[in-house]
């Protein structure tokens, strides 16, 4: 039975609005009820291929977006454009956006590097616009982000940035009202401050492509902030030193590779920085060039940063002697803890790491239920008895240890 053609339009048009552009256009050709159904989809999403003429893609454009019947709105539109837009005219997507805007565009998300002198003001003069996604910006001297817009609307915005001008960028942010997601990556920076009275959530990722440009301060001034995402993508000579007032953060997770004992001192600063979250995914990995176990978690002659809230803890690390030293004296400083992952980071032992020996590298994590020692899970922590057993099983697996070196050494 043809039961497709019982169903409403209305229903049609949102089954393919779940279907990328092209594919839902291919329904064209079942019958004539279909010829033009997929213009009205809602969500226009248009992905630019390797096998995709520009006339190919120019037409789909042309018939979802510029001749789009005005009675069909546009909430949603992607543009995924690679090396697509150097073959177009600079004048083609500034009027994609502004029909789209026209239609009550509510999402943008544009991939691929940009016309910036006409693409940037367009995508920010789009009044009606809740989110915005721009993860390829390159920005070059005389480049510089548009102001003098209201984007009273937009509650999320996603930007890649290669350059940042921090003062331009925070008045760029004091200008969204309503803002409450930020998405930021970054190529290079010295020193970057991020203020606002209104965003809640936060995810800074840093890909330094340029190691004599390195990011070395970094500010937040966020009193409304209760999500964070700190994660570095790319070499950094040394490890960010973070500052700011964040009273209201509930919720962290921080990734950190290509760390070095000389980073010991940032990584501790940043602990202390966060050290009122609740919950908790930490997971860092050791640079290649980092031969023999050192500490890195706990910066030598100091003690742990207090946690008073934190009830779930997830971490990521190569469980070596120090580190599952550090491990321990955390958890005397994590009184609320209710739940807890640990998972032993197997590091490398190739290229640069070649001269490691994996007798010192192996993990210090007691046996769990499975017989190895890559996880350990803790539930229950905020009960007394389940608190001591896992405090206990830690202890001594710590004092085990060091007793087996003695012996060996007598």
């Amino acid at each position: 039975m043809d039961r497709l053609s019982d169903l409403p339009d209305e229903l049609l048009v949102t089954i393919l609005s779940f279907l990328p552009t092209l594919t839902a256009a291919r329904t064209s050709v079942l019958c004539r009820r279909f010829h033009r159904l997929w213009e009205r989809s809602p969500f226009v999403q248009i992905i630019y291929g390797n096998l995709m003429h520009i006339d190919k893609f120019v037409a789909q454009a042309d018939r979802a977006i510029l001749h789009r019947n005005p009675s069909y709105s546009l909430l949603s539109l992607h543009l995924q454009l690679s090396d697509l837009n150097r073959s177009l005219p600079d004048s083609y997507l500034p009027s994609l956006l502004t029909k789209a805007a026209s239609l009550g565009l509510c999402h943008l998300s544009v991939a691929g590097y940009l016309h910036l002198e006409s693409t940037l003001p367009c995508s920010f003069s789009i009044k009606t616009l809740k989110s915005l996604a721009l993860p390829n910006i390159l920005l070059g001297q005389h480049h510089v982000l548009p102001s003098g817009f209201a984007l009273t609307s937009l509650k999320t915005l996603s930007l890649g940035l290669s350059r940042i001008d921090p003062a331009k960028f925070n008045q760029l942010l004091s200008q969204l009202s309503s803002l409450e997601e930020l998405q930021l990556r970054i190529n290079s920076t010295r020193w970057l401050t991020l203020s606002s009275q209104t965003i809640r959530k936060l995810k800074l990722v840093f890909a330094n492509d340029y190691p004599e440009i390195n990011t070395l301060g970094l500010g937040l001034f966020l009193p409304s902030l209760e999500s964070l995402h700190l994660e570095n993508d790319g070499f950094l000579d040394s490890l960010f030193n973070i500052h700011g007032e964040v009273p209201l953060l509930r919720t962290a997770v921080i990734n950190l590779y290509g760390i070095r004992p000389k980073d010991a001192s940032a990584v501790r600063n940043l602990l202390s920085f966060i050290s009122r979250v609740e919950d908790l995914s930490l997971h860092i990995k050791e640079s290649l060039l980092v031969q023999h176990p050192v500490p890195i978690l706990l910066e030598p002659g100091k003690n742990m940063p207090n946690f008073p809230n934190l009830k779930r803890l997830d971490m990521g690390l190569c469980f070596h002697e120090h580190h599952f030293a550090a491990i321990v004296n955390m958890l005397h400083n994590c009184p609320a803890l209710e739940l807890l992952k640990l998972v032993h980071e197997i590091p490398r032992f190739t290229y640069l790491a070649n001269n490691r020996k994996r007798k010192d590298w192996r993990s210090k994590l007691p046996r769990n239920a499975d017989g190895n020692r890559r996880c350990a899970y803790f539930r229950g922590l905020h009960l007394g008895e389940n608190r001591k057993e896992c405090m206990k099983l830690l202890v001594q697996k710590r004092t085990f240890k060091r007793h087996a070196q003695h012996r060996t050494r007598t």
